[in-house]
């Protein structure tokens, strides 16, 4: 558990990513926040939001070095590591010596780029984004949702784009949906749904070209006990 300062502390979590047939492809890890004036959770996002530079660092080269440790169990099956980022953090990985190093030095790494990125969608991009898809694998979080579209893909080399959960549980039984996969595929061949909550949903995205699935249907588990998401759940038929 790492404590950012005296009022709060962070654990990392991991949330499976399953393939439609039913293999771990891969996990998001995500840090949980707990302390403040209330003692409890903290929303992650707005919290990360507030940090300066120093704590940014800090929380960055820690989630590193924590999935690092794991590395033997990420590579003996073959399964990929996202980890959301914002912009301040693309640019310490550009330039910073030792958090290069760890991204580079552990090939299954993945940065997950958030849709709230500045000018994500606009023509010419994003130079920093740009510059960081020259030599890392990045995934696109939350298409379909604020400023992530069909430029976005556009704009920037991704390896994996991820539904957003809203537009997957508004527009995932629309006549439209498969028209609106195969466009996204023109730019980004893997795609992951996000928001699989029912055995029914996930049945329903089966033979469908969909590449992963995510969502409360696949528990999440703690960093240290990744182990425990092997085999993959039972219940997806």
């Amino acid at each position: 558990m790492l404590n950012l300062n005296f009022q709060v502390s962070c654990e990392f979590r991991c949330e499976p990513i399953y393939s439609t047939e039913g293999k771990l492809y891969a996990v998001e890890v995500l840090t949980m926040f707990t302390g403040g004036f209330s003692g409890g959770k903290l929303e992650p996002q707005n919290f990360i939001s507030l940090l300066d530079a120093k704590s940014k660092h800090t929380l960055l080269s820690s989630q590193l070095q924590a999935i690092s440790r794991k590395a033997s169990f990420f590579r003996a099956y073959n399964i990929f590591c996202s980890l959301n980022i914002d912009q301040a953090m693309a640019l310490m990985i550009l330039e910073d010596n030792e958090i290069n190093d760890i991204i580079k030095e552990n090939e299954y790494i993945r940065l997950e780029i958030s849709e709230r990125f500045p000018r994500i969608d606009k023509v010419n991009g994003n130079i920093i984004l740009n510059e960081l898809s020259r030599t890392y694998k990045l995934w696109l979080d939350d298409y379909g949702v604020d400023f992530s579209n069909i430029n976005t893909l556009k704009n920037s080399q991704f390896e994996s784009v991820k539904i957003d959960k809203k537009f997957f549980w508004e527009n995932g039984t629309s006549v439209m949906w498969p028209a609106t996969m195969s466009e996204i595929r023109k730019y980004c061949s893997k795609i992951i749904v996000e928001g699989v909550e029912t055995a029914s949903q996930f049945r329903s995205l089966t033979n469908t070209g969909i590449y992963g699935v995510q969502g409360f249907l696949f528990p999440a588990v703690l960093l240290t006990k990744i182990e425990n998401l092997l085999p993959a759940r039972e219940n997806l038929n």
